[in-house]
């Protein structure tokens, strides 16, 4: 397995779930909605032919080598739970943040299906709502591949053929005991080897930076979103018109980043924090599909200014724009790549032990003093679905975007059939009024879209 997919493992603990949300809310209309036997009887067709649905995690012994892909031989039935939600005590966003925050064992099983049903209440749900989330833990999929698995699986096509990825992993026999005598055996020639690559081609990268041929952002101050957050979530799923956010020459993304610095421009003045404050997203960006990488996960993050200083949308929305491009360039470059992939032969005692005694001297300050981005936003098009599940169709996408140390807020954008999703993620121990801020980035959306878009802000919602 790759550094980069073993950190998600490594990273990905019940207080801090790392893993893939893939939410999608399933509209009955006039039948009878699933029962459980049916949601199981059809993802267990489906599962059987998807290879990347039959592998998990097997670690080394004391972790001393990074994990391998081994074949998982639970049945696909047992990876489906069940949540009866007819009590009225649930909410879409409830029910969302509670799976939010107990991640998969990948050791054990890398990816489930919960199944909720008798969820009433969600906006745009006609009839009987049943909730199906893919929960997969994030080193065996990015936002791609977690893509094409839930197209694999509830996708119109009958899925008749085995379903390969480009990108599915080598899977090998379980050896924990032999990769760890192996790793700690050859632990100096390792680590003497990464750092003649990882001295070269980081010396090569900072070296473009330093020259002003590729945009590295450097951390700048902390706000009172970036406080550590602790193991509790809660989920603000925002639903708007797909027409609401076309219209113009702005894409989605950049009208998301748009109204979020809006929304926390406001949101920051409100708690003090000043208006002049400079704020950073980090958006995750996909290495180019002709690039040679290794790793399943073909993210990496890019520190995006939201440019709080312009008060005009349409110059905030250009100058963003202009940002996205720079970091897509430094994303892509070749020296960036390299600088990257060196840490490949890192051996993985070295950079777990690292790793706990970085935790262990870290202040507790419960806020860091320099972050490079103050909140996250992701935003995934899946447009291209159409999903569905006996007689039910898929009406609402929505998801999560995990929070981390310094990151207390973040948010998640999927466009799917007519509507566009804004998932906002937060801890309530530290944004106690996190109900506030969501009411104040809806506002700033229709804001921004009409800005942007020239729709208007009373448009019906789902």
């Amino acid at each position: 397995m790759d550094v980069k997919d073993a950190m998600f493992h490594y990273t990905s603990v019940p207080h801090r779930s790392m893993d893939q949300y893939a939410t999608f809310v399933f509209d009955s209309g006039d039948h009878e909605p699933p029962t459980f036997e049916d949601v199981v009887a059809h993802v267990e067709k489906r599962a059987r032919s998807i290879p990347r649905l039959q592998i998990r995690i097997g670690d080394a012994l004391g972790s001393l080598e990074y994990p391998r892909w081994i074949r998982d031989p639970t049945p696909p039935r047992d990876h489906l739970v069940d949540h009866d939600l007819s009590h009225g005590r649930h909410t879409l966003n409830s029910f969302l943040a509670e799976r939010a925050c107990v991640p998969v064992d990948a050791t054990t099983q890398a990816w489930t299906v919960h199944v909720g049903r008798g969820l009433t209440g969600v906006d745009g749900i006609r009839g009987a709502a049943t909730v199906v989330i893919v929960q997969v833990s994030h080193a065996l999929s990015d936002g791609s591949a977690g893509t094409r698995i839930v197209r694999a699986l509830f996708g119109r096509d009958d899925v008749t053929d085995v379903v390969t990825f480009p990108d599915d992993p080598v899977v090998s026999r379980p050896r924990p005991v032999r990769d760890a005598v192996a790793a700690t055996a050859l632990l100096p020639y390792r680590w003497a080897r990464s750092q003649l690559r990882m001295v070269r081609a980081q010396r090569t990268y900072l070296d473009a930076v330093r020259s002003g041929e590729l945009v590295a952002p450097a951390p700048i101050a902390t706000t009172c979103i970036n406080a550590d957050p602790d193991g509790t979530r809660v989920v603000h799923v925002l639903q708007f018109p797909r027409s609401q956010w076309t219209g113009g020459s702005t894409t989605v993304t950049v009208t998301a980043l748009t109204a979020v610095g809006a929304a926390l421009n406001s949101y920051l003045t409100a708690c003090g924090e000043g208006d002049d404050t400079r704020i950073r997203a980090a958006v995750p960006m996909a290495i180019g599909t002709s690039t040679d990488w290794p790793a399943i996960n073909r993210t990496v993050p890019a520190a995006v200014d939201l440019h709080l200083e312009l008060t005009d949308a349409s110059e905030r929305a250009t100058a963003v724009a202009h940002a996205l491009t720079l970091q897509r360039a430094r994303v892509d470059d070749p020296r960036h790549i390299d600088a990257t992939r060196s840490a490949e032969l890192y051996p993985a005692a070295l950079l777990l032990g690292f790793g706990r005694r970085a935790r262990r001297v870290a202040p507790r300050t419960g806020r860091p003093e320099r972050v490079t981005g103050h909140t996250v936003v992701t935003s995934v098009n899946r447009t291209g679905l159409d999903l569905e599940l006996g007689s039910s169709r898929a009406r609402v996408c929505a998801g999560v975007a995990s929070l981390g140390p310094g990151c207390s807020i973040t948010h998640a954008v999927y466009g799917y059939g007519d509507v566009v999703t804004v998932c906002v993620t937060a801890c309530p121990t530290t944004i106690p009024d996190h109900a506030r801020y969501a009411d104040i980035l809806r506002s700033a959306v229709d804001e921004t879209c009409a800005a942007l878009h020239g729709t208007s802000t009373t448009a019906v919602r789902r």
